[in-house]
């Protein structure tokens, strides 16, 4: 004869391994698809010339536009555990309509002087 609880612990089964699986699909999407460093602030604040050429993913929130430059715009972006905040040229070729107090995930390079220049975006 069979066991009347192997139904009820098949039924609630279910639903927890797709709930786990679920959470681990959007955890392993999170991290790092591009497969590029988490941008280092601490780094960066201490030497800025000395990331030039590398390339990071650049997770924060948009704050405000601080210029308007010829091919594209400055914006303060807001990262890291503390907050911290470096400007990042947008270039236009991006058609990005960035909204404040949005977060985005971008793949950024380090340019020369130490400017953070934008290759990709994509809001989260």
């Amino acid at each position: 004869m069979k066991s009347k609880t192997t139904p009820i612990i098949i039924a609630l089964a279910i639903p927890i391994v797709s709930v786990a699986l679920a959470i681990a699909l959007i955890y392993f999407k999170k991290r790092n698809v591009s497969g590029l460093d988490e941008f280092p602030y601490a780094a960066y604040s201490a030497s800025p010339e000395s990331l030039r050429g590398n390339r990071y993913v650049l997770e924060a929130q948009m704050d405000v536009q601080l210029a308007n430059v010829e091919g594209g715009r400055v914006v303060a972006a807001l990262g890291g555990r503390e907050g911290f905040p470096v400007a990042v040229l947008v270039p236009d070729s991006l058609g990005a309509n960035i909204s404040a107090k949005q977060r985005y995930a971008l793949v950024v390079r380090v340019g020369e002087g130490g400017r953070i220049i934008a290759e990709s975006m994509e809001k989260y």
